[in-house]
């Protein structure tokens, strides 16, 4: 199980990454602009619960809650509702 703490830890830390590099795409006055911060907040809800399954030792709650956040942002990435900055190495981008 070593293996999968560390591993999650690893995730974790590409995601801190992550969530500081990405910025919401559309305008503020439409409806997508609510749509991206609707989801950042859910991005960081199962990132914050990742840590908090870690601090419990259930590490295969924490590596689901990680990789569904981390896959809402790739896939928002792609679809240009967060700007990843054209991060390859983190983002799967659109191009």
């Amino acid at each position: 199980m070593e293996d999968l703490k560390e591993r999650v830890l690893r995730y974790l830390s590409i995601e801190e990454e992550a969530l500081g590099k990405i910025t919401v795409s559309p305008h503020s006055d439409s409806f997508l602009y609510r749509f991206a911060e609707d989801s950042l907040n859910l991005i960081r809800s199962y990132y914050e619960d990742s840590k908090y399954f870690i601090e419990k030792g259930d590490l295969l709650n924490a590596f689901a809650a990680i990789n569904y956040s981390y896959g809402w942002i790739d896939a928002l990435v792609r679809l240009g509702v967060l700007d990843g900055k054209g991060d390859h190495r983190l983002f799967t981008n659109f191009s």
